[in-house]
């Protein structure tokens, strides 16, 4: 109900009443014009109008109470979309304060999480991250999935809003010290990802996004075998997808982590193709964090090997 047309509420008045359009149709019309009346591309006259509401259960009042909520709701997505753009933009002092102002009592479910997911957003990225975050995520997630086990959740099945509130549920609780925990959560999700064998561009990004920032926890923890297998299948994904916008941050991962496992060399040769690649598509402060490790980590010039304490962990969050 993007647009909020007639024929999108009729079609959803509809569907909530169980009737199929042959149903709705009997006695009042055909079941191609109800079929080209949702479609948009039929107009009904204002007796066969009335007639199909009344089979739905309502009337022309509760049809403009239905289509004054369902643009409410359209305005709101348009104004968290603005200010998911500031967050974007680095602004975050006016997105903090656009969401401040929103209305959450006139918020549907899929507003109230993209609301959480955006207030989220801020405070990882300017450091004000607390330990309401993750309570505040997991809230928003419960409003589609009230009975969610966040220790078994890899036979669920889950829409973009959901899986995109778990991952950032999994850095919130990284964030927050509790590795364990995000490990966990982030192979549970990984699992549940892996099965559903979606091909929705979106989904694919989440594994991405999820693969990298296992890598990245699990090379912190010092499990380094494990980290390199998260991080070659973040980097298998984006490779083989559309989604390599993520893949100079997916490549100084692996290079960290091979330094670790005592292939310094191979580290030092990746990291070298990297940096001049990271400065093309102006990612600058990545170049640069990548040539501080490459100048302090000890990487040999030569054949030497030798594993590297220093490790900055750069997990992402992405929007999708």
């Amino acid at each position: 109900m993007g647009t909020n047309t007639l024929g999108e509420i009729i079609s959803h008045l509809r569907r909530k009443a169980g009737l199929t359009q042959e149903a709705l149709a009997d006695g009042i019309c055909s079941p191609v014009s109800v079929s080209r009346i949702e479609n948009g591309n039929q107009m009904p006259s204002g007796k066969v109008l009335e007639k199909l509401l009344e089979r739905l259960g309502t009337g022309t009042y509760q049809l403009c109470n239905v289509y004054y909520e369902n643009e409410c709701q359209a305005s709101l997505r348009r104004t968290l979309a603005e200010i998911e753009a500031q967050v974007s933009s680095g602004d975050f002092a006016q997105a903090r304060e656009a969401l401040q102002q929103l209305p959450a009592k006139k918020m549907d479910s899929a507003n109230l999480q993209r609301a959480a997911m955006l207030r989220a957003a801020i405070c990882m990225k300017d450091g004000t991250a607390d330990e309401n975050m993750e309570t505040e995520l997991l809230d928003a997630l419960r409003l589609t999935k009230p009975n969610i086990d966040l220790n078994d959740c890899r036979g669920g099945l889950f829409s973009p809003a959901e899986v995109n509130l778990l991952v950032m549920l999994t850095e919130a609780k990284y964030m927050a010290g509790k590795n364990l925990e995000a490990i966990r959560l982030g192979e549970e999700v990984m699992f549940a990802l892996d099965r559903s064998k979606s091909r929705l561009s979106e989904y694919k990004v989440f594994q991405i996004n999820l693969a990298h920032n296992l890598g990245q926890y699990l090379l912190k923890e010092k499990r380094y075998e494990e980290a390199l297998l998260y991080a070659r299948k973040a980097e298998e994904l984006s490779i083989r997808g559309t989604e390599q916008f993520m893949l100079p941050e997916i490549e100084f991962g692996i290079a960290q982590i091979l330094n670790n496992l005592g292939k310094s060399q191979e580290s030092r040769t990746r990291m070298e193709a990297l940096i001049p690649y990271m400065r093309l598509i102006g990612k600058d402060q990545m170049a640069d964090l990548a040539q501080e490790y490459l100048d302090t980590a000890g990487l040999p010039l030569n054949g030497d090997t030798g594993r590297c304490e220093k490790d900055r962990c750069e997990s992402q969050i992405l929007f999708v």
